[in-house]
């Protein structure tokens, strides 16, 4: 359970640091998507990554994982966008105006190439970071773990209020 606090964890980050890649390389500017008020994190990528490593490791096949990779992020997408959608009335991504959409929150090419990513993850990124993982001291498991909650807290109870995503990028 310790450990899938700190994939939960790292894995939220490097996908906040693949949001900044993507729209620095895309739409020119550094400027990710940031899902909370303090941490740079992304949870739900943090959730899809340890639901990918947890499902993906269950069958060593390329394809398997690609498929895992397929229904698993798409299925997190979708989650997180109607819970962001529809529970804190805001959008973090609009893929309405792409081919192959469902209600904008999903969308062909993005699952696609969450498929791709799931190879990376399963067979590049993730031994690396379960060895780093393994080598955090477990009393830092709690703290760190009540300082992510009040944080996911916090800014549902922002974006709830103010409707907007903007309110989580104070720094700005």
């Amino acid at each position: 359970m310790r450990d899938l606090i700190w994939y939960l964890l790292v894995y939220s980050f490097l996908g906040y640091l693949l949001e900044v890649a993507y729209a620095k390389v895309v739409h020119g500017h550094g400027g990710g998507r940031k899902c909370l008020l303090l941490l740079p994190l992304c949870p739900v990528y943090g959730v899809g990554a340890v639901a990918i490593v947890a499902l993906g490791g269950l069958h060593p096949h390329p394809l398997w994982g690609m498929a895992v990779g397929f229904l698993v992020a798409t299925a997190t997408e979708f989650l997180f966008g109607i819970y962001y959608k529809y529970a804190l009335g805001v959008t973090f991504w609009d893929y309405s105006t792409v081919e192959w959409n469902v209600g904008g929150l999903v969308c062909l090419p993005f699952s696609l190439a969450w498929s791709v990513l799931a190879l990376v993850l399963l067979y590049m990124v993730h031994p690396f970071v379960k060895t780093c993982v393994l080598a955090i001291p477990t009393q830092l498991s709690v703290p760190v773990w009540i300082v992510f909650l009040a944080d996911c807290l916090v800014s549902s109870f922002a974006l709830k209020r103010e409707g907007n995503t903007r309110v989580l990028q104070w720094y700005r």
